[in-house]
């Protein structure tokens, strides 16, 4: 925890961090000089503050804190205990369309981060996670070339291998990554637009999700954001085409082998026929028609003529056949084994969040009726959090 006794703004003045001026700032998704006309002050200002050449007085730190809907506290840097995660912007792979802004997708990180901070807060008051199962597995693979799509194939086929799942039908993406250890955050409805990115923070796997999308493309981006964990290390730029089109392949392979999919795969374009594989290998009609080219049972031809029906028929923009959404559990879990001894605000403390920005994250990731019971009642006192004795390891 932060050293010292208090919460009060001075000391978040005497510890400020000023990095994480700027990192609330992307949180709500602000220019610097719209955080300047919030406060009262120049662009200049908040651009000094961010960099740390300039120290807001007692005043001005309130009134960035209001701006920015965070307790002073959110400023303060953390001496010793609770650690602070910080995801790197340009160490992550987004799947999302071009247009989508640079501050939407910086909001998002910002996101990701909180929910990293609260698995630290629940690790530390004794959640024993998964072991994170995909490091050690790149650690035995050479580097996969731009271009090479056998490689591709094979780590998928080598992934599965490795993790004991044989050849046939994930039943559930989602939870299978976290039972390996990836931490698998949904996206909240203010970031859908970023249909997905993954990156490692500070040895974690993480994958965030919108699930805003159909079900079979939610899966097929879970697949996608594990190949970029697999294959791409720091020498390989996030958004080239080559990367992505490698992430692509790995999701088709890994979702749908070649030892099992190649032999239960027409050979020639039948919607009925595509209809009826994506119910059993989950993924969605567009993703199959691409696995069967990939893997040469449908020829050029054929799969320029399964998109054109399936455009005709407005398949492209929503498929029939859809499930419910796999969502993450891992959270809902940790959340239900501390019940009754910590709380939301209880939480928020620890992280330096308002309660009510807490709800706000959890919504995406915990089961609402959790939510709710987590929720003290407006008249209940209760101490800041302790690191209590709880054993939940062994």
């Amino acid at each position: 925890m932060l050293e010292g006794t208090g919460d009060s703004p001075q000391f978040a003045l005497d510890h400020l961090d000023p990095e994480r001026i700027r990192r609330a700032r992307e949180r709500q998704g602000l220019t610097g000089k719209a955080l300047a006309e919030k406060v009262g002050v120049t662009p200049s200002a908040v651009s000094q503050f961010e960099a740390g050449v300039v120290r807001p007085d007692l005043d001005t730190l309130v009134r960035l804190a209001l701006a920015l809907g965070v307790p002073t506290l959110y400023f303060a840097r953390r001496e010793r205990g609770l650690g602070r995660y910080a995801i790197s912007f340009d160490a992550c792979h987004f799947r999302a369309r071009r247009s989508v802004s640079q501050r939407t997708r910086r909001a998002s990180l910002r996101m990701g981060e909180d929910v990293l901070d609260l698995v630290n807060v629940l690790e530390v008051e004794g959640v024993a996670f998964p072991e994170e199962r995909v490091s050690s597995f790149v650690a035995e693979r050479a580097p996969v070339r731009e271009g090479d799509f056998a490689a591709v194939e094979e780590a998928a086929s080598a992934l599965r291998k490795h993790w004991g799942l044989g050849f046939g039908p994930i039943p559930n993406v989602v939870r299978l990554l976290e039972s390996k250890g990836v931490l698998v955050v949904p996206l909240s409805s203010a970031h859908e637009d970023v249909d997905a990115y993954s990156t490692w923070a500070t040895g974690r796997p993480c994958v965030m999700l919108a699930l805003s999308k159909s079900a079979s493309r939610a899966r097929f981006d879970a697949g996608h954001e594990l190949g970029h964990l697999v294959l791409h290390d720091d020498t390989h730029p996030p958004g080239l085409k080559a990367t992505e089109d490698q992430a692509n392949r790995f999701a088709g392979a890994f979702l749908a082998p070649q030892e099992a999919f190649y032999a239960e795969c027409p050979r020639q374009w039948s919607l009925a026929a595509f209809l009826r594989l994506k119910k059993r290998w989950r993924m969605s009609v567009a993703a199959l028609v691409r696995r069967a080219f990939d893997l040469g049972r449908l020829s050029q031809s054929s799969y320029r003529r399964a998109f054109q029906q399936l455009s005709a028929m407005g398949y492209r923009k929503g498929e029939p056949g859809e499930w419910e959404h796999e969502r993450p559990q891992m959270l809902t879990q940790a959340l239900t084994l501390l019940e009754g001894e910590v709380d939301l605000r209880t939480l928020s403390r620890a992280l330096s969040l308002n309660p009510s920005s807490l709800r706000d994250t959890l919504r995406a990731s915990v089961a609402p009726e959790l939510i709710e019971r987590l929720s003290p009642a407006p008249d209940e006192a209760r101490p800041p959090i302790q690191l209590v004795e709880l054993r939940k390891r062994g």
